[in-house]
């Protein structure tokens, strides 16, 4: 329970606090007993909270003892404050960036040699109503919907995956703010058993799972998370190809992007970093390379999907590609992704000092609320689109892919 404090002097202390901060109303507080009383926020250090009862009397409570969410309370009301966000952000994106701090961006980092987590994550079930087929379950970072029940020992396995791919966006050296927004709400993936269900539902004709951006949602079907039926139940299948759901997964992380650099570089991101191998909850990003121009030449190293541009590949101009509308990229969906990989990969592995560096300044200027076109020009880097081709054509060369730019 709160204990008083003694001290005059403190509780003058905490009064003229309270005077300082007017504009605080009283709450309803609750300790992990779950017994609750009624007061006003006053201060608080990294163990102990200052609270004002009705009655005039100040508390000082360890923050350990409240509930959790009234220690959520306090780290919002205790967090710094943020430059992270430009004055001009939407509603939605403040919404989806809660928590996030851009005092602290990880540009700087180095890229990592492999990046995921170490365990299977633990699987919460927050509903299951069979009446609506309607089962949620939680892990750390995702809210899983499915319209069919799901033993949470299975679902973890398909969690492993996920929240491999969140601590991936958040290692690495781009600054990505989803995974950088601990006060930001879970993630959602929405599964359904069937693909007919899955198009019911949203998901187009010829995809395998789709981020839906209105909502906010990722949509797949069980199947393309590997998740198979057997019986009446369902087990898991480590062979599954899980290319499209790393590269929707992706899209919903970097959704506060809009469309960074053009179409291209959103479709090329998310294809960059789907050709990363995965296994036991670890990408490898020192096979990434190989793996990633293998699925752009051919198809793939384990002969599953890829783009198979060939070596010998004629793209559109870059000024054509590099502000190509959405329309017109999707029209020639499989070649466009495969450019807008190939130009990913040149600006990450093979531009200037090989470090990334315009690809990061790029990302930045749009997280700082520059348009598209103000961020393209930050990889151009003073270049002209032509000498751009030629740059990328000779880097190319070296890595034995013949590339030719031709007008549309």
């Amino acid at each position: 329970m709160p204990v008083p404090l003694r001290s005059p002097g403190l509780c003058l202390i905490f009064a003229l606090c309270a005077a300082a901060s007017a504009e605080e109303t009283a709450r309803t507080w609750t300790d992990q007993s779950g017994r609750s009383f009624s007061g006003v926020y006053l201060s608080a250090t990294a163990d102990m909270v200052s609270i004002r009862r009705g009655d005039g009397r100040v508390f000082d409570v360890e923050r350990t003892k409240l509930s959790q969410p009234d220690q959520d309370y306090l780290a919002d009301k205790t967090r710094p404050a943020s430059a992270a966000l430009p004055e001009k952000t939407p509603r939605h994106l403040r919404e989806m960036l809660a928590g996030y701090d851009g005092s602290a961006p990880n540009f700087d980092a180095g890229w990592p040699a492999n990046a995921g987590i170490d365990q299977e994550p633990p699987i919460t079930v927050v509903e299951e109503n069979a009446a609506e087929n309607r089962f949620i379950y939680e892990s750390p970072h995702f809210r899983f919907q499915s319209n069919v029940v799901l033993r949470p020992s299975l679902l973890s396995k398909v969690a492993t995956m996920f929240e491999a791919c969140f601590q991936l966006h958040h290692d690495l050296p781009l600054n990505n703010r989803r995974t950088r927004s601990p006060k930001a709400a879970k993630l959602k993936a929405h599964l359904l058993e069937t693909t007919e269900q899955y198009h019911a539902a949203g998901g187009l004709p010829g995809t395998s799972g789709v981020y839906l951006s209105d909502k906010d949602e990722f949509l797949v079907p069980l199947t393309c998370l590997g998740v198979q039926k057997v019986g009446s139940g369902y087990m898991f299948d480590y062979r599954g190809d899980f290319h499209t759901m790393y590269h929707e997964i992706t899209h919903q992380l970097w959704a506060d992007l809009d469309d960074y650099a053009g179409i291209w570089m959103v479709e090329g991101l998310a294809e960059f970093i789907a050709c990363a191998p995965y296994s036991n909850g670890r990408f490898s990003f020192t096979k990434q390379p190989g793996y990633a121009l293998e699925y752009a030449t051919g198809y793939g190293k384990k002969n599953q999907g890829g783009r198979a541009l060939g070596e010998d590949i004629v793209m559109p101009k870059l000024r054509e590609l590099m502000t190509m509308s959405q329309a017109k990229f999707y029209s020639d969906a499989n070649r466009n992704y495969g450019f807008g990989l190939l130009l990913v990969y040149y600006f990450i592995l093979l531009d200037g000092q090989g470090d990334g560096a315009r690809f990061k300044d790029c990302v930045k200027a749009r997280q700082d609320g520059k348009s598209a076109d103000e961020a393209r020009l930050l990889l151009l880097a003073g270049r002209s689109y032509e000498d751009l081709e030629k740059d990328v054509t000779a880097a190319f060369r070296r890595k034995g892919i013949k590339i030719r730019f031709v007008e549309p």
